[in-house]
């Protein structure tokens, strides 16, 4: 299967859509990476030197499955092998954000656990922790980080930063948005004594009611236009 360079245009557009949002909410810094799987199996991902908070589609490189690279395009990110992984592991899953927020990363610091405090925070289920603060920067550890992950929506990397796989690229982006809302309301309400946890039946309510596309575009619209990146 080939993949035309209008298909590639498109999903590097929304690739900075994405990293754009995701950047202005502090979720991605100057060292996040956010990839998209390509119709004939390669993966598209802003390169390791890009500026994630002024990006162009030269910042792109794509990448094929065993790590088959174009040495004229600029390198991918270190932690490439994160994303490899959890593709080769995950036949469903098509993007790939890999961000250093700052709430869910203090509860995993602080070692407590992500609790649902956030109707939207219900969406991303029972969230692992793996449990060391690595750079994902070589297969061993890549394999592992994909193994804590198994067929969940997101893991949190101690004191280090997320880990979001989601069918697209707009899933994706929203998946990360709500994963960190509720990481702050939790960390936030802890001085005060610890925010509401949703019991498994409002959980579950929530996940019902929630999980529906016409709910994330609206999320994702939302921020598009309130950071003016259409």
């Amino acid at each position: 299967m080939t993949t035309s360079a209008a298909t590639v245009s498109e999903f590097t557009h929304q690739l900075i859509q994405g990293i754009g949002v995701l950047e202005r909410l502090g979720i991605i810094d100057f060292n996040g990476h956010f990839s998209v799987r390509l119709p004939d199996g390669r993966i598209l991902i802003n390169s390791g030197d890009s500026v994630r908070s002024a990006l162009t589609p030269a910042d792109f490189v794509t990448v094929g499955p065993d790590s088959e690279l174009d040495p004229k395009q600029p390198r991918p990110p270190a932690e490439l092998p994160l994303h490899l992984a959890v593709y080769k592991a995950r036949p469903d899953v098509k993007s790939v954000v890999h961000g250093h927020p700052k709430w869910s990363t203090l509860l995993t610091s602080a070692g407590q656990p992500y609790e649902v405090t956030l109707a939207q925070g219900a969406l991303l289920g029972d969230i692992p922790v793996f449990p060391s603060p690595r750079s994902v920067n070589n297969e061993e550890i890549a394999g592992q980080v994909a193994e804590t992950l198994g067929e969940g929506k997101a893991a949190l990397l101690r004191a280090h930063g997320s880990v979001v796989a989601a069918d697209d690229v707009l899933e994706a982006t929203v998946m990360a948005i709500y994963l960190e809302l509720n990481a702050e309301r939790q960390v936030l309400a802890a001085p005060l004594g610890g925010g509401y946890v949703f019991s498994e039946a409002e959980t579950e309510g929530a996940r019902k009611g929630l999980a529906k596309r016409g709910l994330f575009e609206k999320c994702w619209n939302y921020y598009i236009e309130k950071f003016d990146l259409g």
